[in-house]
């Protein structure tokens, strides 16, 4: 009987002490998609790396969770995942992709703006990436993000050239809509940013938490306030063709740590926050 109550103990003992676990979703990428990180059986809020660059991990519905960019311009082909207290390092694999082509004709002055409207530009830029940092915290949204409506026009990551000069990459994903449409919030969040700029048009950038933010390019009208908290599907402003654009439509941009991912990737993330 001695025996027995000893095994008893002891096989409890070592299930409480079990090592983290860490698993990936999806396990294969191309550079660009976003890739969400689960650790189950911690104690406590992990702390841990993708490819070197910090995570930030927040409470989900089992276990913890993050997200993470894969790199555009990443040249290996894989991501290395690490995570502390013991939980065995994991890797993504890296496919490489070659992006689409395509050229655009637009006003000469935005596809090659001069000096002055490039201090315009470089200062809307520093406004975006500066309201990243609202972005940190708890999540603000307890239910995956909702795909807004309307039909692809444009993919992220393809490259275009404007009227056979300025060449830059498309990092958002473009869905029809006509002038004044009704857009809203994706999911949760605080208005980190509402600003009129030179190339995107009337902006609207929310701030979800977890590190994760939404941009929404082009507006004719914005409905909303910075600091404002909306709810996924509360309205946020009118689509339009305000900044560079061929025509009314709306442009998401996805924000995560580690750099801009592909929004369709992203919308396939089993987000679970508490």
């Amino acid at each position: 009987m001695r025996s027995l109550i000893f095994l008893t103990i002891l096989g409890t003992s070592a299930i409480a002490f079990a090592d983290p676990v860490v698993t990936t979703s999806p396990t294969t990428v191309h550079p660009g998609d976003a890739v969400l990180v689960t650790v189950v059986g911690a104690t406590e809020l992990p702390h841990g790396k993708a490819g070197g660059r910090p995570l930030e991990f927040f409470p989900a519905q089992r276990g913890y969770q993050a997200v993470f960019a894969t790199p555009l311009s990443i040249d290996e082909d894989h991501v290395l995942v690490e995570v502390n207290d013991g939980a065995k390092p994991v890797s993504v694999a890296v496919v490489a992709k070659t992006f689409p082509e395509t050229k655009v004709i637009v006003e000469e002055e935005l596809a090659n703006p001069g000096k002055e409207d490039g201090q315009k530009i470089d200062a809307d830029n520093r406004a975006v990436e500066k309201s990243y940092a609202q972005a940190a915290g708890a999540p603000q949204f307890t239910r995956p993000f909702r795909r807004p409506p309307g039909a692809v026009t444009s993919t992220f990551g393809e490259w275009r050239t404007f009227n056979d000069g300025h060449r830059s990459q498309h990092l958002g994903l473009d869905v029809a809509a006509r002038e004044g449409a009704r857009v809203d919030a994706v999911d949760a969040g605080t208005v980190a940013l509402v600003r009129e700029t030179f190339l995107m048009g009337n902006i609207v950038v929310i701030a979800h938490g977890a590190g994760i933010s939404s941009l929404y390019f082009h507006l004719s009208k914005v409905t909303v306030a910075e600091g404002d908290v909306v709810k996924q599907g509360e309205r946020i402003g009118l689509a339009g063709h305000t900044g560079r654009t061929t025509g009314p439509h709306l442009h998401l941009s996805i924000h995560v740590s580690g750099g801009m991912v592909d929004p369709l990737s992203y919308l396939k993330l089993a987000l679970a926050a508490k």
